[in-house]
């Protein structure tokens, strides 16, 4: 044709205009869009349940919490956190990131009404699994694994389920109603827990020949060894962090006397250290000895807060090399450390200065200085491959398997492996990650107005330090409903997706002028990766060189009032939800 010419390909975020996507394209620009549920590794549907939340709907943001990461009411007390390090507030005001953890606790706590376990993905199976140990992995691959048709069963050997859930985090930070309650729902959709079930190489071997599958979930159950010289004499208490912990839990541990010292930077050795203030006497010494600095601790600022009011020290930049008494007094003998020159990782190296030895009482030792996983349980000639292992029907999870960290990833991998083991006992996937993209009908209209962005986040009420000591009270208290309501509506809810039909755009630059921040430009180019998927924005000095009118959803704070500024109504909004579950056939 005469007037015939090449247009340049319009950008486009999702494969689908509505209905489920399942390519990478969808998975990318969720993504992008929802930061928060990209970081979190159980991937959990951040915005959908806080904007339940600020609606008064708790059971709603419960539910949907739940899908995700099994254990709301636990994980809204100890979760590490990593959404809010990823929370669009992080960049774009001063005021810090939406509080998610602790709203995910306030739902939690607020449901109305008793829950029951989620529905079914899939009919009876007739496959038999068996799970080797209660922790938070083999807990979630249980559940998942039940959703998917399969009959469990988990053995745990001791006497109650949730592995470092009841073992290893104090009741003061984690009460055990709230565990309980959460695997008992694992347990009301069909989940068999055996407790008391000690597992050896010798009954791994029947498992194996009697299941389809087997999963070990054992998570790391020997502490490291120490580097200490002379730790292990008479005149002093030693403890291993984990031993500490679970007696402590247990009520096993009579009051200390003595100035106790706890060795390590992780969430046992602040545990260890909060739980030995509670069983000395006030005139008695807690401190934590780690070689780096504060910024590499797993603590966050709240237990800092928490361990400053509870009189307990945290040393840094020390290094323990040996033991020694003095009389009838011990001695932790330490040399002093600093960060190497230009390290800037969040745990970078450290140097030892020559001749800087510094001596701290120390009664009684806790190492908390981690863990590893026993692969004793494995029969002869079976190895380990990740979540995969020589032999074809035994399977690994969690910290066994060795990607967990911490409950949300142990979460994660629990989910992983019951995606593996389903797929292997079907000889098929099942299903996949998607996306639901769905447009809304509401002129843009959220629920979240501009004056929310000038909030102030409010902290976490906690108990006062002399309540904190009776009876292993929880010392954060939850946020009351003002709190909570002030804390949702900060959340941008970026599941939210506001689009530009080009088409329909006359380049008037309308939502350019209303838009409240530099979210919404003039693109001269743009170019794509080989999913589809945009990657770089160039922009247009003048307007006679722009191609597009583009929309960067990570400075978009779902203000709307582009779409309603619109003369053509080029501008939609769609609402995007990660769906954990897309079966194939649908």
């Amino acid at each position: 044709m005469r007037f015939e010419y090449q247009k340049a390909q319009k950008p486009k975020e999702n494969s689908v205009q509505t209905g489920v996507g399942t390519s990478p394209l969808d998975l990318k620009t969720i993504g992008k869009a929802i930061p928060c549920q990209e970081a979190c590794p159980a991937k959990t549907n951040v915005p959908g349940y806080i904007e339940h939340i600020a609606r008064g709907e708790h059971d709603a943001a419960y539910r949907i919490n739940l899908e995700d990461n099994v254990f709301p009411g636990v994980l809204g007390r100890i979760c590490t956190r990593v959404c809010e390090d990823e929370c669009r507030h992080n960049w774009t005001n001063v005021e810090g990131p939406v509080q998610i953890c602790h709203l995910k606790r306030y739902a939690a706590d607020h449901i109305a009404n008793t829950q029951t376990p989620l529905a079914p993905h899939f009919g009876p199976s007739g496959k038999k699994v068996t799970i080797v140990g209660a922790g938070p992995a083999g807990l979630t691959a249980a559940r998942e694994l039940n959703r998917l048709g399969h009959q469990v069963t988990v053995l745990e050997k001791e006497p109650l389920p949730g592995g470092m859930l009841v073992d290893g985090i104090p009741a003061f930070r984690l009460p055990r109603d709230i565990v309980a309650a959460e695997i008992a729902l694992i347990q009301d959709g069909g989940v068999t827990i055996q407790t008391g079930c000690a597992v050896g190489a010798s009954e791994m071997s029947i498992l194996i020949e009697e299941n389809d599958a087997v999963i070990v979930a054992t998570g790391t159950t020997l502490s490291n060894q120490t580097t200490i010289d002379g730790v292990g004499d008479d005149e002093t208490q030693r403890f291993t962090g984990l031993d500490f912990m679970k007696r402590y839990n247990r009520g096993e541990l009579p009051a200390l006397s003595g100035n106790v010292v706890v060795v390590g930077g992780g969430f046992t050795a602040v545990d260890c250290a909060r739980a030995a203030r509670r069983l000395v006497s006030a005139d008695s010494a807690v401190s934590i000895v780690y070689r780096r600095t504060e910024a590499s601790m797993a603590a966050d600022k709240n237990e800092f807060k928490a361990m400053r009011e509870e009189d307990v020290a945290v040393r840094t930049l020390l290094s323990p090399k040996r033991w020694k008494t003095d009389g009838s007094r011990g001695i932790l003998v330490c040399e002093r450390n600093v960060v190497k020159a230009g390290d800037t990782r969040r745990k970078p190296a450290i140097e030892t200065l020559n001749e800087s030895e510094v001596e701290i009482p120390c009664d009684v030792l806790i190492l908390a200085i981690g863990q590893r996983s026993d692969p004793r349980i494995l029969p002869n000639g079976i190895e380990l491959d990740g979540i995969r292992t020589s032999k074809e029907n035994l399977f690994a999870t969690g910290d066994f398997e060795g990607t967990s960290a911490d409950v949300i990833t142990a979460v994660a991998s629990g989910k992983k492996t019951a995606q593996v083991v389903d797929t292997h006992l079907m000889g098929q996937t099942r299903y996949v990650e998607g996306v639901r993209v769905e447009t809304t009908d509401c002129d843009g209209e959220t629920g979240r107005f501009r004056d929310h962005d000038i909030q102030w986040a409010l902290p976490m009420p906690m108990l006062d330090v002399v309540g904190r000591f009776e009876n292993q009270a929880e010392v954060e208290t939850g946020f009351t409903p003002e709190i909570a309501q002030v804390a949702a509506t900060r959340c941008y809810l970026c599941q939210y997706k506001f689009e530009i039909d080009q088409d329909l755009c006359i380049h008037c630059d309308w939502c350019i002028q209303a838009a409240p921040r530099e979210c919404i430009k003039k693109a001269a180019q743009i170019y794509c990766d080989d999913d589809g998927f945009p990657t770089k924005v160039f922009e247009a000095e003048l307007s006679k060189d722009t191609t597009f009118i583009y929309i960067d959803n990570q400075d978009c704070i779902r203000c709307g009032k582009c779409l309603r500024v619109c003369p053509t109504q080029a501008i939609s909004m769609k609402r995007l939800s990660r769906i954990g579950c897309v079966k194939l056939d649908s």
